[in-house]
């Protein structure tokens, strides 16, 4: 080895501390403690007004469609040009109100689990 006394004392501080870790040490008090230390989970009380938000923005936004839709024309007249292939304003409302609806729908499945 060497011939500082120094390196020796360290090395066999080294090996002790090695095998003191080779075993592990419970950690269950301190869990328990940590554990007991942490508030409660937080609980869901009101879980409506997720789908009343959802539902109201649908209504909105398709009330918004209606209400830029010009006023000469209807709704399904909208939906008439669009079968045969007439972007009037008619049919744009009608899609406008068809993306308000599916929006809701895609958010109010994702909230359902």
């Amino acid at each position: 080895m060497t011939d500082r006394p120094d390196e020796d004392l360290l090395d066999r501080l080294l090996r002790e501390d090695a095998r003191r870790a080779a075993h592990p040490v419970g950690d269950a008090a301190f869990e328990a403690r940590v554990m007991a230390a942490l508030p409660a989970p937080r609980t869901s009380r009101s879980t409506w007004w997720k789908p009343t938000l959802v539902l109201g923005s649908a209504a909105l936004g398709s009330a918004l469609a209606l209400a830029f839709a010009p006023g000469d024309s209807s709704l399904l007249t909208g939906f008439v040009d669009l079968v045969h292939q007439r972007y009037t304003p008619a049919a744009i409302a009608g899609i406008g109100m068809s993306f308000a609806l599916l929006a809701a729908a895609i958010v109010a499945a994702a909230e359902a689990d």
